[in-house]
């Protein structure tokens, strides 16, 4: 299919980057509407998308909310015959517990980031356990994710490396935390890393276009 498609979203975000990823390694164009106040309240912002989260992916047809949704969508349209595995595959505890972990970790990246811009210290009780549960999922990703990865079936794409990469990476890129002291997973993120959709699709700040006259 050859059907315009629009990714809205923000260059900042490890959701949006995790579709960007799959639009690179599926071979599918898309173009890119960045949201530039993520604090908005109005659903028109977002794509529609009534929970004000980025991103969403517009077609012809309609428009996807969500990373998973958007990724499946690109790869429908994809003329590439790429083997993916999707978070479904993984019959095991482990790698459903190791997808559950990443995109918790994302979804709490997201809490503590909107604390810190409503003007939220990091030590206050209210991001106690976010914090908490951060510093337990690296560990858990760390003496796990390397077993997990192993015993998926044979792919050249998994929603999980390509979401674990993107949540790791974000971390350091908003300083939620560190990979010192873990080495499997700084490893990990050197190997995805060297992927060209990795290095299309490094974080940034989208900055608005100046107003004329400034």
């Amino acid at each position: 299919m050859t059907a315009e498609l629009t990714l809205v979203g923000r260059s900042s975000s490890h959701f949006t980057r995790i579709v960007s990823i799959f639009a690179a390694e599926l071979g599918v164009a898309c173009g890119f509407e960045p949201v530039f106040d993520i604090k908005s309240r109005e659903a028109r912002v977002f794509g529609e998308n009534p929970l004000l989260r980025v991103p969403s992916l517009r077609t012809p047809e309609g428009t996807w909310f969500g990373s998973l949704s958007a990724s499946r969508e690109l790869a429908r349209r994809s003329t590439s015959d790429v083997p993916i595995v999707w978070p479904e595959d993984s019959t095991e505890p482990a790698g459903a517990n190791a997808q559950e972990i990443v995109t918790d970790v994302m979804n709490t990246g997201v809490v503590i980031v909107l604390a810190r811009v409503n003007g939220l210290a990091d030590d206050m009780p209210l991001l106690e356990k976010p914090f908490a549960r951060l510093h337990g999922a690296l560990a858990w990703l760390e003496a796990n994710l390397d077993a997990v990865l192993a015993s998926l079936p044979e792919r050249r794409l998994s929603f999980l490396e390509v979401s674990a990469f993107c949540m790791l990476t974000h971390l350091e890129f908003r300083e939620l935390g560190r990979l010192d002291g873990r080495p499997k997973l700084q490893a990990f993120c050197s190997r995805f890393g060297a992927r060209p959709s990795a290095q299309r699709t490094n974080y940034r700040f989208d900055q608005p276009p100046a107003r004329a006259g400034t």
